[in-house]
């Protein structure tokens, strides 16, 4: 009798980090807008591999530029012979044209009318943000002297080290700017798909993933990670720069130790805001340190993606 046949071996979806190399369907994948019969739109082009797409029709445009939060007709795109059309169950066919980068998605409408929405590449109001005066330089491209595994690449801070990057430094009440690139990884999907995250205080995750064009849950990009979701999905495509700006105010202890007040935060992704003074009323999981008065430092997590950030301060508060 012949032994069982092996199970094949697991292979990670690949990830990529530059846009040269990232294939026809990245080209394809992204947010575009402008004017339809009737109106403004936005959709949202989500790469699936393999020539296949989810595409979001969003009514009155992109989140946080006219889009009306409820209306989202969702449908599929495929590329063959070069061209990518597809088809949104609304009373408008859609077809994408090209997939070499001319960045345009037509639509026409039962009476014939047409409209073009072309490729918007939007940028955060905060990127590349100043540190002000008193902050704490923790990430400017020069070094990594400031955290306890320090690894750049191509002048950015990778978290491809074990157990990720910490701050040597600790901070209680302060305001904190990170900004963040994801890999583009059309094969994975949910938490494998450009995984990684914000620590803030060593115990409140503020989760980093491509959930571009996802729905916007607790486990994702934005959110709180398993406590709060976002209030609105930021979540730019892959391989654009994005941001937080967070205001943090520290749980508060009595002498002897017990909690007198919950920590409170404020975060903006991309400078809109997607929590407004949240009470935390517990540590996230991953926690480096205990719900205590120790001051905590910011983590950000190694997932096993290639994640990268830059321009990193903090300015504390007390």
């Amino acid at each position: 009798m012949s032994a069982p046949a092996a199970d094949p071996p697991k292979v990670e979806p690949k990830a990529y980090t530059d846009p040269e190399t990232a294939g026809p369907d990245f080209k394809v994948q992204g947010e575009y807008s402008g004017p339809v019969p009737g109106g403004v739109a936005g959709a949202q082009v989500v790469a699936e591999g393999d020539g296949r797409f989810l595409v979001h029709f969003l009514t009155g445009g992109l989140p946080a530029e006219g889009w009306d939060g409820a209306s989202d007709y969702q449908g599929e795109a495929k590329t063959s012979n070069g061209k990518t059309t597809l088809e949104v169950a609304l009373p408008m066919k859609l077809s994408l044209k090209g997939t070499s980068g001319d960045g345009v998605l037509i639509g026409i409408d039962e009476q014939g009318q047409r409209g073009v929405l072309k490729r918007a590449v939007r940028h955060s109001p905060t990127e590349g943000l100043k540190p002000p005066r008193g902050a704490v330089v923790l990430f400017d491209g020069k070094n990594a002297d400031a955290w306890d595994h320090g690894k750049i690449e191509s002048g950015l801070l990778s978290v491809s080290v074990p157990n990720g990057q910490t701050s040597k430094k600790t901070f209680r009440d302060c305001t904190i700017h990170v900004e963040f690139i994801l890999p583009f990884m059309p094969k994975a999907r949910g938490q494998g798909r450009a995984n990684s995250g914000v620590f803030v205080d060593g115990r409140f995750e503020i989760q980093v993933l491509d959930s571009f064009g996802l729905e916007g849950k607790n486990n994702e990009c934005g959110a709180i990670y398993s406590l709060v979701a976002p209030s609105i999905n930021m979540c730019y495509p892959p391989l654009q720069w994005q941001t937080y700006d967070i205001e943090y105010s520290a749980a508060r202890f009595g002498k002897d130790g017990k909690k007198t007040d919950n920590a409170r935060i404020t975060i903006k992704h991309n400078g809109m805001p997607i929590h407004v003074d949240v009470e935390l009323k517990k540590t996230t999981p991953g926690n480096l340190l205990p719900d205590n008065a120790e001051p905590g430092p910011i983590h950000l997590q190694n997932h096993g993606n290639p994640v990268f950030y830059r321009n990193i301060w903090v300015v504390p508060k007390d």
